[in-house]
């Protein structure tokens, strides 16, 4: 769209503005120096503020020093006839007392000014003057010289503003009116509305301006139409009824949306539907309406998933049987929205009630039932393999780019020192990091329930997994101004247990990055003691997780360790989550023989407990360290890369990783050196001299299994440290990559801290590799 000049406008109402407003002011400036009058006033005053100070300091020292009061008062009294004058105040300073006081308040009609003086006998201060005098008198005589100035301008800017008036109505306020009535038409769709535009100046270019938006609304309002049509053929392809069925505040039902497929269940057509959802009802079974309809107000109220078996009569006055299945949501105006289908189950009713029919005959159909069976195992077999499959293989497609943003992320904050910059990185931390969150608890969810958790039984001590658990919760609550604290009972203080830590440690990790996020000033206590209530030969070992948070309401207690449950779970509420974390922990607990709960008071704080029954270790307890370690996992490594360069050998053969995994140990002082496959790695290996290899699993040429499989059968390969670096986080991945010889597995995305941990422990002899044998592919 071309730029037309833009000029008389401004001309116009800068013309207006000289005639009406400037050459009035510039004629009837003259006649304002009258105003200069108040600030000679206030002047004169002051002069003779000053002069009735200077009389009063030089007449009363003596009379002061003598006490003369009756003489004094005489020269006040001379003062005071002023009839401006309506204090004066003199004081003795050796008494620190009023010596002489006047006052006169009836005088005071406007503003006062204040005098004071020092009375002073040679250098020597005697006494102190206050004198306050009314400027009513002069502020009268310019005020009345002020009203006629007024007069005379305010007639000329009466003119003048007639004149800009008309100008701005005939030149802006009209046009704006047609650009206003203009963009109404937009907003209502009439996209064939038209404006008249003649003028060249700016508001003829926003006119042209109205006219392009209309013609790119219009094309983004067809484009947005072809795409519900898209969607919409999307939905009639599906099998069974697509829908969106709405409750509104005044308790009707209607569809906001329905595929055409309903007229095949229903004997409906869609739009029909729309209106009302009456006659949806009415073809419903009378003897499951009622129930269709109460489960569905059930739902929302509680805003619970709706599923509910129903039956339709059908023209030929057959039954068919339908699945309704839906997500309700609560909508802005308070109405309920669901989204689902509906799905027949006519032949797996029928199928129900054959079996029921035929459950006297077992023995006739024992042959045909059983191979129904075995083909009925196969099918659950496969897809419950395909579900490992599909739930392996989304980790590792989630993870593996949420590994480039946390890491790149991590890298721009180290790199960057704007303040406004690192706010803006840590938020795209923290979503990332709680969106991580949500996929480990789904997937970690998925797994408890499959029952492939599996637990192991290693040796542990709990000022270990309190320290772990303290250093990761630190940066969030150092964030909050928040203290974390642990406690240790004694009797635990070193001493060695078995059990599961890493499972331990996901149970206090989400109590503790709880604890943070509910609260916004005091503490966050990690404990752990033994339970002496708990019978039993094993050691009942028990955790607390402290705060000094918003606390729990009683009634939202006895929920909160369910699956999907909340403690808020309204649309309004402050802080996020799944509701997956608590019911997790439980399940966990439960695992290994424990139990968790809750104790809480509200706006009080809470105390979320773990207990669970450990067995005592064969080690003697280990003595305390004396020499305090550097804050962080990448100081201590930084610092043993100091004293002992090291070369580690990277097998990874995303580019973005390799960045962000060259950056992250590269900032902690050691040399890396990167592998592009697992057979570059082998090679690498048999020509290099590394302290410690990280090996990705999934790579071109060789993978990271059969790589650590041929390093280790290398002389040079039989005592490295290998560690899996994968984005696939579950069991059974890691244990595939043990048995391949890998020695750990550090799960991605990469959290700097945790690696920087595990490298120094391996870089350090604090934890060394144990020869086994390699079991083969």
């Amino acid at each position: 769209m071309s730029r037309k000049p833009s000029s008389s406008l401004f001309a116009a109402l800068a013309l207006g503005a000289s005639i009406g407003l400037l050459l009035p002011a510039l004629i009837v400036g003259g006649l304002f120096i009258g105003l200069r009058e108040s600030k000679v006033a206030e002047q004169a005053l002051q002069r003779d503020l000053d002069a009735k100070l200077d009389v009063l300091a030089s007449s009363l020292p003596e009379l002061l020093w003598n006490l003369d009061a009756v003489a004094a008062r005489e020269v006040v009294s001379a003062i005071v006839k002023s009839p401006e004058v309506v204090r004066v105040s003199v004081s003795d300073a050796s008494q620190g007392l009023p010596f002489i006081e006047n006052h006169l308040p009836e005088r005071r009609l406007g503003q006062t000014l204040t005098g004071e003086r020092d009375i002073l006998r040679g250098a020597t201060r005697i006494g102190h003057i206050q004198i306050e005098i009314d400027d009513h008198l002069s502020t009268t005589a310019v005020l009345r010289q002020r009203w006629l100035y007024g007069a005379t301008v305010g007639g000329q800017l009466l003119a003048s503003l007639a004149l800009v008036l008309w100008l701005l109505n005939s030149r802006l306020f009209r046009p704006l009116r047609e650009l206003g009535d203009f963009a109404n038409d937009l907003a209502e769709g009439r996209f064939n509305a038209k404006l008249e535009h003649t003028r060249q100046d700016e508001i003829g270019l926003l006119g042209g301006h109205l006219e392009h938006m209309r013609d790119a609304l219009q094309q983004q309002f067809d484009a947005q139409r072809n795409l519900i049509e898209r969607l919409r053929g999307m939905a009639e392809t599906v099998p069974g009824v697509v829908y969106q069925l709405r409750l509104a505040v005044n308790g009707e039902f209607s569809f906001a949306y329905v595929s055409e497929a309903v007229r095949e269940y229903f004997l409906l057509g869609s739009a029909e539907l729309s209106r009302s959802a009456t006659p949806w009802f009415e073809r419903i079974h009378p003897d499951d309406r009622a129930a269709v309809r109460e489960s569905l107000l059930g739902s929302a109220r509680n805003l619970s998933p709706w599923q509910q078996e129903f039956r339709t009569p059908q023209a030929d006055g057959s039954e068919r049987w339908i699945y309704g299945n839906a997500i309700a949501q609560r909508e802005a105006d308070g109405s309920v929205l669901w989204h689902g289908f509906l799905t027949d189950i006519s032949r797996q009713r029928r199928d129900a009630l054959e079996l029921e029919r035929y459950r006297h005959h077992l023995e006739e159909l024992v042959e045909a039932r059983t191979a129904e069976l075995a083909e009925a195992t196969q099918a659950a077999q496969a897809a419950s393999l395909a579900k490992s499959a599909f739930l392996a293989n989304m980790s590792h497609e989630i993870r593996t780019p949420m590994n480039a943003i946390i890491g790149l992320t991590y890298l721009a904050q180290s790199d960057t020192i704007e303040p406004e910059q690192q706010q803006r990185l840590q938020k795209v931390a923290n979503a990332a990091e709680h969106l991580l969150s949500v996929i480990n608890n789904v997937l970690d969810f998925s797994k408890i329930e499959a029952g492939k958790v599996r637990l192991e039984q290693r040796e542990f001590t709990v000022g270990e997994v309190l320290d772990n658990i303290a250093n990761m919760t630190t940066q969030a609550a150092a964030a909050k101004r928040l203290r974390v604290e642990t406690d240790v009972a004694p009797e635990l203080g070193g001493r060695v247990l078995i059990g599961d830590p890493q499972r331990i440690s996901e149970v206090l990790l989400n109590f503790a990055g709880n604890a943070v996020k509910f609260t916004d000033s005091g503490f966050v206590r990690l404990a752990a003691r033994l339970d002496e209530t708990q019978p039993g030969p094993a050691l009942a070992l028990r955790f607390e997780v402290q705060d000094s948070g918003i606390g729990i309401a009683n009634d939202a207690q006895a929920r909160l360790f369910r699956d999907f449950e909340q403690a808020d779970s309204s649309t309004t509420r402050r802080y996020g989550g799944t509701g997956l974390g608590l019911a997790i922990c439980r399940r966990l607990a439960h695992l290994m023989g424990g139990h968790v709960g809750v104790d809480s008071t509200l706006n009080r704080g809470s105390t979320f407990w773990f207990t669970l029954p450990v067995e005592a270790g064969s080690q003697a307890p280990a003595p305390p360290v004396a020499a305090p370690r550097p804050h962080s996992a990448r100081e201590r490594l930084a610092e043993l890369a100091r004293a002992q360069p090291r070369r580690l050998l990277l097998a990874e053969d995303n580019p973005v990783n390799q960045e962000v995994a060259l950056a992250l140990i590269g900032s902690a002082g050691l040399a890396v050196d990167v592998a592009a496959d697992g057979q570059q790695a082998v090679d690498m290996v048999k020509a290099g001299d590394y302290a410690l290899v990280l090996m990705d699993v999934q790579m071109p040429v060789m993978d990271g299994l059969d790589a650590t499989r041929a390093i280790r059968r290398l002389p040079q390969g039989a005592e490295l440290p290998i560690l899996a670096m994968t984005a696939n986080a579950f069991d059974d991945e890691r244990q595939r990559c043990l048995d391949a010889g890998m020695d750990d597995h550090v799960a991605k995305p990469v959290v700097a801290e945790q690696l920087f941990a595990t490298l120094h422990d391996w870089l350090s002899g604090v934890r060394r590799v144990t020869p086994r044998p390699v079991a083969p592919r």
